[in-house]
């Protein structure tokens, strides 16, 4: 007696694999184009919008970040 047997180990092919891969790279661009709309906007603002708002220029990196975060988490 023989036997068949089928295994559908869909997610864990290399189809699944690749798909999964793109989607990180999706993801990364998204970040990355989030962060850079929120840098770019925290540059346009002169020092004395900043000081009304109690932030410095060496803040611009963590803000953007944390923009980059709401739009895609981590």
């Amino acid at each position: 007696m023989t036997y068949a047997h089928t295994s559908t180990l869909e997610g864990f092919g290399l189809r699944a694999r690749f798909r999964d891969f793109v989607a990180a790279i999706k993801i990364a661009r998204a970040r990355r184009a989030a962060f850079d709309r929120a840098y770019s906007e925290l540059q346009t603002m002169d020092d004395r919008e900043l000081r009304d708002l109690g932030l410095s220029r060496s803040d611009f990196v963590y803000l953007a970040e944390a923009e980059a975060n709401k739009v895609v988490p981590h």
